[in-house]
């Protein structure tokens, strides 16, 4: 039998359904379902407080991107110090432009950035210019109250040069890494004096000085004679500029290869040449003076009337300006041949012989008869020095072996003694010794070095273009400026050593 339709008891304490509406209430009971949470529209989510603080920090970040790399630059500094550098011996710290400043403080200063700051909006450059204005303030007072405590080590002065640098004067020019400066003690080779220098010989101004040929393998008497220039004014002599590459010049070469290490060959070949350098000018151009007219005297005929004279000085002007220019009267008259008889105020061109090195002292002479030639050596054996000359007649009164300088006399008189010119006595009549004063055209010269053996000496001569082509009474006779050179080299006591 069926039953009547009854409404369903409701289940107390149970628990709402999700997502289900409840039952309706049944007449007469009460709800049992939870009720629901009551929530304020008014309220904040976390959620929104998330966002408001992503929002600020963006905002933060915004306002200070431009300090960033300054912070980061002093946390860095903060964390990593910079070890303090000794100052350098030479000089004090200096803090370069731009750069670090290396100083001794145990908080090392902000230091500004390198280059300068790129283009910005001006608020954001003028908050940066503050910045990099108090750390150069904070690194100027550091360094200002670090620099005074260090003392500055003397500058130690620079070697002086071997060559160019006189007492008193500095080089300026820096010594390149890895170069060695030179240095007193450092070896000096031998240098060859210029050869192309002003002479102050009355030498007219705005004169051109004489060309050479531009061929330098053409051996013309210009070129050889320049040649001899160039080693006159090393004190190696030929006698007497001539041009011509004959006896003497051959003798010279030999003796300047030797002391050079070349080959012997007594000729200017390429490699002599290359040796001795390119003349350049060997002539100049020389006024002659009232003074030089003045000192030209006769030519006094006999012995006696020489024994009356005061001086006995040159006989010609062309005597005169030849041994002025070490040269041969006929050479001097080649080169001016529009000049028939010098006067005051005449041009004469000659050969460029002055200013010559300086004339060394020497340790011994050698003289060689069969060369009729002395050579100055120095210390070490090394010929310093030329000279052809004259030597005896007779083979019986040629000197040899070790002789040395006993005296030396710039300005000698000549001692005439009949007995050596027993032809000139009798013609004259001469029974006693006469004194014939000094000149360049004394039996001596110019000058007089005496040897060890009695009567003998290194002497000039009146006549120097027969140098090596006559012979003496037995002493070594030489050109008047050779001689002289001669005498400026030795010394009492300095060996002679006569070679056959």
């Amino acid at each position: 039998m069926s039953q009547p339709n009854r409404p369903r008891p409701t289940r107390l304490n149970a628990a709402p359904r999700t997502n289900k509406r409840p039952a309706p209430k049944g007449r007469g009971s009460k709800s049992t379902r939870t009720p629901r949470v009551n929530r304020d529209p008014g309220g904040s989510s976390p959620l929104a407080w998330v966002a408001f603080a992503l929002i600020i920090l963006l905002i933060g970040l915004i306002a200070f991107y431009p300090e960033i790399p300054a912070i980061r630059s002093y946390l860095a500094q903060q964390e990593h110090p910079t070890p303090p550098e000794k100052p350098k011996e030479a000089s004090p710290p200096k803090p370069a432009p731009g750069s670090e400043a290396v100083i001794s403080h145990p908080e090392p200063a902000p230091v500004a950035p390198p280059a300068a700051t790129p283009p910005s909006p001006p608020v954001k450059e003028e908050h940066v210019k503050t910045l990099k204005e108090r750390a150069d303030e904070e690194t100027q007072h550091l360094v200002e109250r670090t620099i005074p405590q260090t003392p500055v080590p003397p500058v130690k002065p620079l070697p002086k040069p071997a060559t160019g640098i006189t007492e008193g004067q500095t080089s300026t020019s820096p010594v390149a890494p890895g170069v060695k400066p030179p240095s007193p003690t450092s070896p000096v080779t031998e240098t060859q004096p210029p050869l192309v220098q002003p002479v102050p010989l009355n030498q007219k101004p705005g004169v051109p000085a004489r060309a050479l040929p531009l061929d330098p393998d053409k051996l013309d008497a210009e070129r050889i004679a320049a040649y001899q220039v160039a080693l006159e004014r090393i004190h190696f002599s030929c006698g007497f500029v001539d041009g011509d590459q004959g006896m003497r010049t051959q003798r010279m070469l030999r003796a300047f290869q030797t002391s050079r290490g070349l080959p012997t060959t007594g000729f200017l070949d390429p490699t002599t040449r290359a040796a001795i350098g390119e003349p350049g000018e060997p002539f100049l151009s020389y006024v002659v003076t009232k003074d030089d007219i003045a000192s030209i005297m006769p030519k006094p005929a006999t012995w006696i009337e020489k024994s009356k004279a005061t001086r006995l000085g040159y006989n010609s002007i062309w005597e005169l300006l030849a041994e002025k220019f070490h040269c041969a009267r006929s050479y001097l008259k080649a080169l001016n041949p529009g000049v028939k008889e010098p006067v005051a105020g005449t041009e004469i061109i000659g050969p460029k012989v002055y200013p010559a090195a300086p004339i060394p002292k020497v340790a011994s002479l050698k003289i060689f008869l069969s060369e009729t030639s002395i050579e100055a050596l120095d210390a070490n054996g090394k010929i310093v020095g030329f000279f052809p000359c004259s030597i005896a007649k007779d083979k019986e009164k040629r000197p040899h072996g070790l002789l040395t300088v006993k005296v030396v006399d710039p300005h000698p008189d000549y001692t005439f003694d009949p007995a050596l010119f027993a032809d000139a006595s009798k013609a004259e009549g001469i029974t006693h010794k006469l004194t014939i004063p000094p000149g360049p055209r004394n039996p001596v010269g110019t000058t007089w070095v005496g040897l060890s053996l009695p009567g003998y000496g290194i002497h000039g001569t009146p006549e120097p273009e027969n140098i090596s082509r006559t012979q003496s009474h037995g002493c070594f006779r030489l050109a008047n400026w050779n001689a002289e050179k001669v005498l400026k080299m030795v010394k009492v006591g300095t060996p002679v050593d006569v070679e056959p």
